[in-house]
């Protein structure tokens, strides 16, 4: 399969408008950028506001936007890349780095309430036989 298949329809547009091949690529590449970082945004912000964020949706898209740009990085020859497109994937990266932060957060406080949880059903489901006050007042 071509990688740039999805970018041939745009092509054949641009050339029968008379707009150059190498501007359709970039100006695809440049927009797969700003999708990226709009779906990592609306994630972060989401979860920055503690509202429910499906995870699963959110990963499914970040797969397809990284698909989407990888494809357009491989269509683009290196010297299209300018300096637009250059800031472009700097602030993806902040994003990414930014988000990764945030996913970090978010998973170390559901360890935390898992592990809370964890211990009531085992504190639940314990008659005390075994707890720890027992064992340390029998010994001297």
């Amino acid at each position: 399969m071509n990688e740039t298949a999805p970018f041939s329809d745009l092509i054949a547009g641009a050339d029968s408008a008379g707009i150059s091949r190498s501007a359709v690529l970039r100006d695809g590449m440049t927009k797969a950028i700003r999708r990226a970082v709009g779906i990592i945004d609306l994630e972060t912000e989401s979860l920055r506001s503690h509202r429910p964020v499906d995870l699963a949706a959110c990963n499914h898209q970040k797969s397809h936007a990284l698909l989407e740009l990888t494809r357009a990085m491989r269509a683009v020859p290196a010297n299209l890349v300018d300096q637009e497109v250059l800031q472009g994937l700097a602030r993806l990266r902040e994003k990414l780095e930014e988000n990764l932060e945030v996913l970090d957060v978010h998973l170390k406080a559901v360890r935390q309430v898992s592990a809370l949880i964890a211990r009531a059903i085992e504190d639940d489901n314990s008659d005390g036989t075994y707890s720890m006050s027992i064992n340390q007042s029998a010994r001297p």
